[in-house]
């Protein structure tokens, strides 16, 4: 029913689950996740579990303590029911709660409207958008991996080259043992495991004055474009649709944006 209400923790996912079964979700919605971002969107997690813990000073049931981890993790319908159905209602009555702790905080830190104007109509269309997918041509990736591949083998023969000797590049520890100590570049910091600092902006100062870590910066940038990108994008193709399905996050980011997972557009 339209005049009905809902309250639920992440809704999109929800929206989902019964468009999956020919279920529309038309009512009035409640989503607590939004309601915990638009009240502190520089919070780092807004999962059901971590506002528990926050707000009601409850630790829930994690889905690991019933499912197991890894590769022997089971899926919810694998699960008996004297550990899914206390799991299930943990998480209905979880949410009940943390929506009646937010619902005056919206109105007492004058962000309703924003929630009500800004986040909630975002859940429907951001729904359809994953659903819809987009469209990506596996050939041009793939070529473009190639191309990726091509400079990144370029690029290191350079690198072994400056370094005189040949090591795994995407090692730091490996690079920092070359760069401050076979090398002898001045300005090497070493962490608590021991190893060298190596991260971007190490290299950015020393890219000034040496060649090799400029050509390092290079490398990361073209690997991270075509481990990223490139590869992944073309493993993410749905075979029913064609199309990759990402997810997009309205609470990823504290600036507003949205973020992308599975995969990272």
């Amino acid at each position: 029913s339209s005049k009905a209400k809902i309250v639920g923790q992440n809704l999109k996912y929800d929206r989902h689950v019964l468009r999956n079964h020919g279920i529309e979700l038309n009512a009035i919605a409640f989503d607590t996740m939004l309601e915990s971002y638009v009240l502190n969107s520089v919070a780092t997690r807004h999962n059901m579990d971590a506002l528990a813990l926050k707000y009601l000073d409850l630790a829930t049931i994690k889905y690991e303590d019933i499912a197991g981890k890894g590769v022997k993790q089971l899926t919810f319908n694998q699960i008996d029911l004297e550990l899914a159905g206390p799991y299930a209602a943990e998480d209905a009555d979880i949410t009940l709660r943390l929506w009646q702790h937010f619902k005056p905080q919206l109105h007492r830190a004058e962000v309703t409207r924003v929630y009500e104007t800004l986040e909630r109509p975002l859940v429907p269309v951001l729904a359809s958008m994953e659903r819809s997918g987009i469209k990506v041509d596996r050939d041009t990736l793939s070529r473009m991996s190639n191309t990726f591949a091509q400079k990144m083998a370029g690029l290191e023969a350079e690198i072994h080259e400056m370094a005189g000797r040949r090591f795994n590049v995407g090692s730091p520890k490996q690079l920092g043992e070359i760069l401050f100590d076979e090398m002898g570049i001045e300005g090497g910091k070493r962490g608590k495991t021991g190893a060298y600092a190596t991260g971007a902006d190490v290299l950015e100062d020393l890219a000034t004055e040496h060649e090799l870590p400029a050509r390092v910066l290079d490398w990361r940038q073209l690997s991270k474009l075509k481990s990223t990108y490139t590869d992944a994008l073309q493993d993410h193709i749905n075979p029913d649709t064609g199309r990759v399905h990402t997810s997009y996050s309205i609470a990823g980011a504290s600036t507003g944006r949205l973020a992308s997972t599975d995969p990272n557009l």
